[in-house]
Parts: C-alpha cells; structure tokens; sequence
C-alpha cells in the first residue's frame, strides 16, 4: 500500500490511499476524511446507489464499488484495469456528496462564481452550458468556487457557498475558446464522440465561503436571449430539481431537506436565462445576469 496523500476539497481535509489528479496536495494533517482501499466484495449491493442508516453504497460503473459512512469515510474496492483519473470524477461527486448529505448539508448541481463579494449558481440540465458560461465570467475578472456540485451552507440563516477545489470540467468544445497552457489541461472521460476535459483554474479560483446572492437556471429557447425573475413555489421546484443526486440523502432526512429548499427559496432571489439552443450565447447571458444584479443590488440599497 502506498502512503496516504492529503488533499483539499470543499473545505475538507481528505486523506487518500488513492491519487486524486484534480485536487491540490496539502501537507499532512489531521483527515476530515478518509478514502482508504477495501475488499467490498460480500456488498449486497453491485449496480446503483443504495443509501440507509448504514451508510451509502455505489457502484456498478465497472470501475470500483464505494461505502460511505459517518460524513468522514469513503472505501474504494476498484477493478484491477481502473482507470485513477475516473475515479478522481466519482470520489470528489457522488461520493463527496454522500459525505456531505451525512453531515447534515446542502448540495446544489450547478457551477458557482464570485465577484468577490457575492456568489451566483448557475444551475440547469446537463449539457445547459452551465461550465462554458462560468468559463466566461471567469474572462471578466470573476473567480471560481465550484463546478457542477456547490455546498450550500446556511449559518446564522444566511446562505453561503464553500468552495470546492480548482479545477473546471470543459467539453473540447468550450475549452476551444480559451487559451490554456497544456500541462494545465488532463484528459477526464469521454461520453459518445465528445471529450471532457479537466482544467486547472487555480489562478482563477476563490477559496472560501461567499453570500450567495442568485441563483440562475439556464433554459434553451428559439429566438433570444431572456432573463427573468423565478417567483413562490417555482423556486422551491427548481431548488429540488437541481438538487444533486437526491438518491443520496437518507429517507428520513428528505423531508428536512425539503424543508430547507423552501427556506432557501423565500431567502434567494431566483432568475431563468434562456438561450438560443446551438449558438454560443455566453457573452449575452453574462451581459443579462450582471446587469439583473445590479438591479438587485440598486433595489436592495434603496429597500
């Protein structure tokens, strides 16, 4: 067995007997979380996601089995031929979000970004271009706190957004409109003739928590580029639309969570941008969802 490394995500310390080429290496310090090699071969369970009091198990991905238990453990039984960067995808998604749903949290799928002062989550379908549109805040000075799976956390009442690690998942496609250096660029998985790629954006990441002051759902459309304000029990759907993976939250713990989606939704406003399906609308979305804030912000200064 290898040494264990030690890494930071979602604010998370994770000691791990597995490389994880997505994370930053931190010196070694006391774990949050363990992921550690296990013979899970007698689980009842071999194909799906089955989560209960005991814990929660996945698997059948042809990859590797994974228990998580207690909010702070992860074990990995993998396949001989297992691909370390594939699994990198599953340990810091479904199995981080297994984790976060047994310490009692909040997990949106969405991408975050922050000005600095206040975060937007930009949520919607896979394939909505939730990456390529947090790729072009990003091109105007935003920073990044997480993609596709954002923690929300609601101190005091106020929800706020942990960062995740600093690395952005692009098709080919999108990556095709910035420049990156390749070594800052690993190959993820491929889906179909498409490739999804990892990007390092440590230079364009916040690490930390932030308001979170919008939350924005992407929809396609035929003939322009709209935004406008989502109201009552749309926002509360919406929230439990995007909820990421709701197969993993315990069944005794859905009815808090619903409960937290509605206090989430009278606390955030809440807006839908369409787009032109098949045409690069990034920079037009941007345009819609800075100028909605500052209208917020403008409303909120003289409330």
């Amino acid at each position: 067995m290898n040494d264990p490394i030690f890494y930071k995500a979602f604010g998370l310390v994770l000691e791990s007997e597995f490389p994880i080429v997505q994370l930053p290496v931190v010196e070694g310090r006391e774990p949050d979380v363990r992921i550690v090699r296990a013979d899970l071969s007698a689980l009842p369970l071999k194909r799906g996601i089955y989560s209960g009091p005991d814990g929660c198990y996945f698997g059948g991905q042809d990859l590797c089995i994974h228990r998580i238990t207690g909010g702070n453990r992860i074990e990995v039984d993998p396949r001989e031929d297992y691909d370390p960067s594939k699994l990198g995808v599953y340990l810091m998604g479904t199995c981080m979000g297994a984790i976060h749903y047994q310490r009692g949290l909040m997990m949106l799928h969405g991408s975050c970004v922050t000005d600095g002062r206040s975060a937007v989550l930009l949520t919607g379908d896979s394939g909505a271009g939730k990456s390529t549109l947090a790729a072009e805040f990003l091109r105007h000075g935003w920073k990044l706190i997480t993609d596709d799976v954002s923690v929300v956390y609601d101190p005091d009442g106020l929800p706020v957004v942990q960062s995740s690690y600093p690395s952005q998942k692009l098709w080919q496609d999108a990556l095709d409109r910035y420049e990156r250096p390749r070594d800052d660029i690993h190959s993820l998985y491929t889906s179909g003739d498409r490739e999804k790629y990892g990007v390092d954006v440590s230079k364009y990441f916040y690490d930390g928590r932030v308001p979170l002051s919008l939350v924005v759902r992407l929809l396609p459309h035929e003939d322009a580029c709209t935004i406008r304000p989502l109201e009552g029990m749309t926002k509360v759907d919406q929230l439990l639309r995007n909820t990421y993976r709701l197969e993993l939250i315990e069944q005794h713990r859905l009815q808090q969570h619903f409960q937290r989606c509605v206090n989430l939704a009278m606390k955030l406003p809440m807006a839908a941008v369409t787009r032109i399906d098949g045409e690069d609308c990034a920079g037009r979305m941007y345009e819609l969802i800075t100028d909605h804030m500052a209208g917020l912000y403008q409303n909120g200064a003289k409330g």
